[in-house]
Parts: C-alpha cells; structure tokens; sequence
C-alpha cells in the first residue's frame, strides 16, 4: 500500500507521514526544504520497515508537481492514498497593493490539481484509490481580512467537489476536510491558545476512520472545528 502526502514534514503533514508509516504504508512524501525530508526519512526508516520516496521542491510550481507524480508512479506503480496538504495563508484584502492571488492559487489550488490529475489517472486504472484534499473552513465562508486566502479555499472545495464526482465512477473515494485553526507550526511566534485548537492528531484519527470503513461507502465531507467557538 502507497500514500502520497504533500507537505509531509510539518504540522498535519508530518503526523500523518508518522501515523501511515506506523500502519506499514509505503511513503511517497514532500516538502520544500531537503534537509526536513532527510531528517524525517531518518526517523521513520529507524522505526518502520517502509520503503521511502522523497521529492524536495515547490509544488505550486505545476512542471514539478507533475515531476513528483510521475516520480511516483514509476516508483511504485500504483497509489493507494494521495493526501492533498499543502497549503499556505496571508492577511490581506482584495484592495491591497500586495495582494498576490495568483500566488495564493498556485499553492492552495493548482498544486492539488497538477498532483491528483497524474495520480488519479493512476487510481482508475487499478479501479481503486483514496484522495483527500486538506481545505478549511473558510472554503464555506468569507474572511475580508484574509481575502486572497478565503478566494484560493473557496476553488479548492470547487475542484474537491468536481473530482469527487469524476472519480466516484472509476470506485474512488474522495474525501474534503474542513479544519478550522490547528495547532501546527504556522502559529509560531504568534500567542495563541493552541492547547484549545484542533490538535494534528485529530486530523489523523479522521483520516483513520475515513480508510476504514467499507469499500462501498465513502465520508466525502468532514468540518472540524475547536469546541471553542472563539477559534
């Protein structure tokens, strides 16, 4: 079994690399930074008997996500688990000087399109396959303050929803995740009440129970939320 996640060595990303792992799947991982990937690769190969593939680069980039997912397949040749993580955010309106939308997009948007379109090619053809696709719950809802990041969420969950019912044909299941604010390293240097957040491992156990369950029926939306309403 082979799961692919991007944005694997921090945060959400790096707990679920840990916790499939555990679970005896072959890696197909990323991130921008080598040196995370090696030190990662290290931690897990110490622990698990699991074969590794690591793709240092920016998948917002789409010749280098279709770079990594071509890399995959002809690595393992068939991917059971693709989990779309990477993501980034800003503060800003639409007003702003600064505002980079496009940016926003490439990372938020095409680096899930340019990786799944490969991978799902993949998936069909071996008539089965997993794909879950990280957004937020700002995908339902509009932030003014952060607007370029409220526009990229809103097309993720458009594009979800669209691959969800091309892929339902072929038998594979795709799943959208809606977090509101998680305890992960993108609140370094801000205070925050992370203990009252949704916790990486939350999002783990929901991965989790989404695999396990029959082959026939699928969770295809998840919001998860602090109890908090403040967060």
């Amino acid at each position: 079994m082979v799961v692919v996640i991007s944005g694997a060595t921090k945060g959400v990303g790096r707990a679920l690399t840990l916790a499939l792992a555990r679970e005896g799947y072959d890696l197909a991982i990323s991130s921008r930074n080598q040196q995370d990937l090696d030190q990662l690769k290290v931690e897990i190969q110490k622990n698990y008997a699991v074969e590794i593939l690591l793709f240092a680069g920016d998948l917002s980039d789409a010749d280098q996500a279709l770079t990594f997912s071509n890399k995959i397949i002809d690595t393992y040749k068939h991917v059971d688990i693709l989990i779309n993580n990477i993501g980034k955010y800003e503060n800003d309106a639409i007003t702003d000087e600064n505002a980079d939308l496009e940016s926003m997009m490439k990372t938020n948007l095409f680096a899930a399109y340019f990786l799944s379109k490969t991978i799902s090619v993949n998936m069909c053809k071996g008539g089965k396959g997993h794909i879950f696709n990280v957004c937020s719950v700002l995908s339902f809802s509009t932030r003014p303050a952060a607007a370029t990041y409220t526009i990229s969420k809103h097309a993720l969950k458009g594009f979800n929803d669209v691959l969800r019912e091309e892929m339902r044909e072929y038998g594979i299941k795709v799943t959208a995740i809606y977090p509101g604010s998680i305890n992960t390293s993108s609140w370094e240097g801000i205070y925050a009440p992370k203990d009252l957040f949704v916790q990486p491992d939350d999002i783990v156990k929901v991965v989790k129970t989404c695999l396990s369950i029959s082959k026939n029926a699928n969770i295809e939306e998840i919001v998860i939320k602090p109890l908090d309403k403040n967060y």
